[in-house]
């Protein structure tokens, strides 16, 4: 092995011998000190080499373990919002159906708002009309949403066929222009002329 005689500084050597332990020479102990400090220095570089190497990967792996997670919730968020109480249960296939291809929010509160509107119509018009309203709105692909009101506003309101009784609470009188003689109403004037056609042509 080749010795060298490099040139240090002197105040550097001072501080270096003022630590020596007695049992070291000095040239022994500076040597150490070298080879403490080249082997520091290469842990050092390893170190960052590992750093720079693996960083971008860790960060990859955490930006893909993000993404997923928060596909997840999405998902179930989505499954959630879309339940079918057991009282609509019959109509499961064509909820399904109106909700995919409906316009409009499709946000989980919107999701609520439609299934209190879905036992409405059975409440005030039965099934046969909830099932109906669902099959037209799937054919038609443009509704936002199916409500009670809209249905009264426009299709009952154009179909002259249609002349739904309203609910009316048992203590409330249904006011008739004969119990205050009063002249009959045209609707009470037709139905004693259907009263009256159904009396000849049964023989009564």
């Amino acid at each position: 092995m080749t010795n060298s005689r490099p040139t240090l500084s002197e105040d550097l050597i001072s501080k270096v011998l003022a630590i020596k332990p007695s049992y070291l020479t000095n040239t022994g102990f500076i040597n150490y000190l070298i080879e403490l400090g080249y082997q520091t220095r290469l842990q050092q570089q390893k170190n960052m080499q590992d750093y720079i190497h693996n960083k971008p990967k860790e960060l990859t792996r955490n930006i893909e373990q993000q993404k997923e997670e928060l596909k997840e919730k999405n998902k179930k968020e989505k499954q959630e919002e879309k339940v079918i109480p057991e009282d609509l249960n019959e109509y499961r296939s064509l909820i399904i159906d109106y909700w995919k291809g409906k316009k409009g929010a499709k946000t989980k509160q919107a999701w609520k708002m439609q299934i209190t509107e879905f036992r409405k119509f059975i409440t005030k018009y039965g099934k046969a009309v909830l099932k109906d309203q669902l099959e037209a709105a799937i054919l038609d692909g443009t509704w936002k949403s199916i409500k009670v009101i809209n249905y009264e506003q426009y299709y009952l309101k154009n179909n002259k066929f249609i002349n739904p009784e309203p609910n009316a609470h048992p203590n409330v009188k249904v006011f008739k222009a004969s119990d205050a003689n009063l002249p009959p109403t045209l609707a009470e004037l037709k139905l004693q002329n259907a009263d009256k056609f159904m009396a000849n042509k049964n023989g009564l």
